[in-house]
């Protein structure tokens, strides 16, 4: 018998026993059984209405249920009737540091270790950013190698270290042009069901993002952590930038997604510092998903840059990242990529972009879902999805939105000589679709260009792998 059902067989004996209560109710929280946990603590209360650990627990499992509200006002109760309650502190802490209000998380916790200094919280502090006995991180960025390679000219293995360009930088109130804050309803204009296919990438971003903030007792519980690297890459036009906007509308934490004009400036030194503010700021307001687009602007490979300062962007980047893994700080970086045989290969060491997901054209399925989702409100006659779709092998999303789009010029210049509205027809969207050729195989052929018969990569296996999967269809 586990210790749960013990418990709650010695319930039925003793139902208002508040002892008991309080260890069922403990137990049903380390299960991650949350309403029978609240119900379990409600209980006491009606016992004991000033039990102050009940108070803290409900409000605890509030907290976890997403009811930061509803957890604030439970602390607030029990501050009213013992001022220096620790535990209260540190939840309406927790609760600040959600909600994006640093200044006022740190009051809080600050307050807490005034009246006891024994009572910290490790994973709160550190998103604070008071961890104590850690080097700053411009130190660690200007005295830590950053990589090995082999020069091309003389064949030396050589090191790179980080060149400072900029003296002490400090946090900047610097916001990116795409800012999405919990709450903000410009976020869900675009969901993952506005991203035809690819279940497996947006399964891949929730596992990293989206169920550790759900489920952080359970994530806990296996030793995982928030956040990380993924890296997209593939064809242009395959939804992988859509697939990034459509993540802001899926997470509940704080979404950046960084513009390369946003990083890049004409004077020397300035492109690191912006960096290093852009990651400063993903620090100051985590969890959070930082996103950069054509990431392989930020860090193409350093074995074929010659100019200095290029590099050292480069070296920034990588300091960068080095960081977020060293720094526990609940960020997931997202980059994407149309080029990844121009990134330089440190990028993917461990602990950077660690998790590389190739994008490709969307298979049958995939073709028909988007096709499904272009088709919304549009005049059709005898609309066929499945027969389109078969008529549109290797199309990319954007190729199936310019067959759309051309459709539906031509059907608009019919209607308005016959003043009356003209349906798009299946005949017009195969015709148009045999005439067009996909953008994608422009791509495919530029890689094969770029993967060495010998290269064993898992970046470049999957390519190879789908192109093989290509050949293999055509008659």
């Amino acid at each position: 018998m586990s210790r749960l059902q013990t418990l709650r067989e010695a319930l039925t004996h003793a139902p208002d026993n508040t002892a008991l209560l309080l260890l069922y109710g403990h137990g049903c929280l380390d299960e991650l059984h949350l309403d029978e946990a609240l119900e379990t603590f409600e209980r006491i209360l009606t016992l004991e209405s000033d039990h102050i650990e009940a108070q803290i627990c409900a409000a605890r499992v509030m907290l976890l249920q997403g009811d930061t509200s509803g957890a604030a006002v439970r602390a607030e109760r029990i501050l009213q009737r013992d001022p220096v309650n620790t535990s209260a502190y540190l939840l309406l802490s927790r609760i600040h540091m959600m909600e994006n209000n640093r200044a006022k998380a740190l009051e809080f916790y600050n307050r807490a270790i005034e009246i006891n200094s024994s009572a910290t919280d490790p994973a709160l502090e550190a998103d604070l950013g008071r961890t104590q006995g850690k080097p700053a991180l411009r130190d660690r960025i200007i005295s830590t190698p950053i990589d090995v390679f082999e020069d091309e000219d003389t064949g030396e293995l050589q090191q790179e270290f980080f060149d400072d360009p900029f003296e002490e930088a400090p946090i900047s109130d610097w916001r990116p042009e795409t800012f999405f804050a919990p709450g903000d309803s410009e976020r869900f204009r675009v969901t993952f069901s506005d991203a035809g296919g690819m279940e497996a990438l947006k399964e891949e971003i929730r596992l990293k993002i989206i169920y550790p903030l759900q489920h952080p007792e359970l994530y806990k519980a296996y030793g995982r952590k928030t956040g990380g690297g993924i890296l997209l890459y593939g064809p242009p036009g395959c939804g992988k930038t859509l697939l990034l906007r459509a993540t802001a509308g899926e997470v509940s934490c704080n979404y950046f997604a960084v513009g390369i004009h946003e990083v890049f400036d004409p004077y020397y030194g300035s492109i690191e510092r912006n960096l290093h503010q852009i990651f400063e700021t993903a620090r100051a307001n985590s969890p959070c998903v930082l996103v950069f687009d054509e990431i392989d602007s930020l860090a193409p490979d350093r074995r074929t840059v010659r100019d200095t300062q290029m590099r050292n962007v480069v070296n920034q980047f990588l300091s960068e990242l080095n960081g977020l893994r060293s720094d526990n700080h609940r960020i997931l970086v997202i980059g994407a990529t149309n080029a990844p045989w121009q990134l330089d290969p440190a990028l993917r060491r461990p602990g950077r972009f660690d998790q590389a997901i190739f994008v490709p054209p969307p298979d049958h399925a995939a073709r028909m879902e988007i096709i499904r989702l272009l088709a919304r409100e549009k005049p059709l006659a005898k609309f066929d999805d499945n027969a389109l779709a078969a008529a549109t092998e290797g199309f990319s999303g954007a190729d199936l939105h310019w067959v759309f789009n051309r459709a539906a010029e031509l059907a608009l210049a019919d209607a308005l000589h016959a003043k009356k509205t003209v349906p798009i027809t299946m005949e017009l969207l195969q015709t148009i679709a045999r005439e067009h050729v996909p953008s994608s195989q422009a791509w495919m052929d530029g890689m094969k260009q770029h993967i060495p018969a010998t290269t064993q990569d898992a970046l470049y296996n999957e390519v190879r792998k789908f192109m093989q999967q290509t050949a293999s269809k055509k008659p």
